[in-house]
């Protein structure tokens, strides 16, 4: 996904829209919309914590963005989804898949052959 794309998402949830809407929008499949935002969802209040107790939090939109007792005294933790956050992740997620030892097909057989003898 895009920076835009993330953006929209965002965007999408803060204004209320349900999964589909979004997802015919920005043109991904309902599933991946809802384990991207599940994926990237950041607690608000306690940094440690990865899951909430609040049983609203296990179905779209998975944060607490529009919840009505947001700004009250809420006793859960608190989550939101953040696409600069999300494009964060994706890209160090992108650079660390791509990490590796550059050998070209020589140096590899040299090396696998010192390796197999011991």
């Amino acid at each position: 996904m895009s920076e835009d794309t993330r953006k929209t998402i965002s965007s999408c949830i803060s204004h209320n829209k349900k999964l589909i809407e979004i997802s015919k929008l920005v043109g991904y499949d309902p599933r991946a919309i809802s384990k991207e935002v599940k994926r990237n969802r950041k607690p608000v209040d306690y940094i440690d914590q990865t899951e909430s107790k609040y049983p609203k939090l296990n179905r779209w939109p998975y944060v607490c963005t529009n919840c009505k007792n947001r700004y009250r005294d809420c006793p859960f933790v608190k989550f939101i989804y953040d696409s600069k956050i999300a494009q964060r992740n994706a890209d160090a997620n992108l650079i660390t898949s791509r990490k590796g030892i550059d050998l070209d097909a020589d140096e590899f057989h040299t090396l696998d052959a010192i390796i197999k003898k011991g």
